[in-house]
């Protein structure tokens, strides 16, 4: 079942909420403390939610964008 293009909502009454892709940066120049903590406040979130999660560390820009554009979500290259 997914969710229509312009729909206002999403749909929180059917079986498999979606997948939700968590990109985290740590970076060595300029450290958050609170990256991995942020990164474990929104899993746990998004799993009560009953959302798949996926988390993925340190990707570039360009890995980011060429992953989103080609929409490879659903094909499971953000797994």
């Amino acid at each position: 079942m997914s969710v229509e293009k312009d729909a206002k909502e999403y749909k929180m009454d059917h079986k498999r909420r979606g997948k939700a892709v968590i990109f985290n940066h740590d970076y060595k120049s300029n450290p958050h403390s609170g990256s991995a903590v942020d990164v474990s406040a929104l899993t746990k979130t998004y799993k009560e939610l009953g959302f798949e999660v996926v988390v993925h560390q340190n990707w570039n820009f360009t890995d980011i964008q060429i992953a989103i554009t080609k929409r490879k979500f659903k094909q499971g290259v953000l797994n």
